[in-house]
């Protein structure tokens, strides 16, 4: 598995951006991360959002695993 270098929540594009090393650079588009997730709530989606500008680098390797952003909230929705 490789090691995230830096990540952060870009407001002015919606995405995470994510550095791998000096030469690789991922860009997660959240809302095309977001569009995959099936949400038992509108709100829910606050759930991503926070994650995102919070926690970028748990938000890029969730969105890069299958179903991990859905796990992500339906996980979240089970505390709240």
């Amino acid at each position: 598995m490789t090691k995230i270098i830096f990540a952060m929540y870009n407001p002015e594009n919606d995405c995470v951006e994510v550095n791998l090393n000096d030469e690789i650079h991922v860009f997660f588009n959240c809302q095309k991360c977001n569009a995959s997730v099936r949400l038992n709530k509108p709100s829910d989606i606050a759930y991503l959002t926070r994650l995102a500008k919070e926690e970028p680098g748990l938000y890029a390797k969730s969105a890069s695993r299958d179903g991990g952003l859905q796990g992500y909230v339906e996980a979240m929705g089970e505390f709240n």
